[in-house]
């Protein structure tokens, strides 16, 4: 049996940029847990070197600990930056879209990564209105070119009483 291919082509440039703020994040909570251990590390040679009974480190250790701690703090002040300007990025992206619903649909699609059926629900949506959402999304030229079409149309002209 043969396998049908089901890539989908994606011309709207925005989305991979919204993508990234998830996975950069990630990036800068690892680098987190890694700046804790080697912390720890440090507690541990410095508990050798004071004298501790069954202490003995060597200052080639400590110096080694130290190095290792400012690469991470390096790379961690990198990957905050790096963060920063891809939130900014989506941030600008997001504030151009105009609809509300809209606006979250794209949020919980492309920088959450929500499930469809998370997204479905929080927006009130039905398979196919998901489906014309994420395809009207995807084949745009950029988000603030995208048309959204709502279930209800308000008309500006009518006037409500109370």
């Amino acid at each position: 049996m043969e396998e049908k291919n089901t890539s989908i082509i994606v011309n709207n440039k925005d989305i991979p940029t919204l993508e990234q703020v998830h996975s950069v994040m990630a990036q800068v909570t690892h680098l987190e847990e890694r700046r804790a251990w080697q912390q720890d590390r440090m507690g541990f040679i410095s508990q050798h070197l004071t004298g501790m009974p069954g202490g003995g480190g060597t200052p080639r250790g400590l110096d080694e600990a130290f190095a290792r701690l400012a690469e991470v703090d390096d790379e961690h002040a990198d990957k905050c930056k790096m963060y920063v300007r891809r939130l900014r990025k989506a941030e600008k992206i997001l504030n151009s879209i105009e609809n509300i619903n809209m606006r979250t649909f794209v949020l919980m699609r492309y920088v959450i990564g929500a499930s469809d059926m998370d997204i479905r629900k929080e927006l009130n949506m039905t398979r196919r209105g998901f489906e014309r959402a994420r395809k009207c999304v995807e084949s745009a030229h950029n988000m603030a070119s995208v048309k959204w079409h709502d279930q209800y149309i308000i008309e500006n002209s009518k006037k409500f009483s109370d």
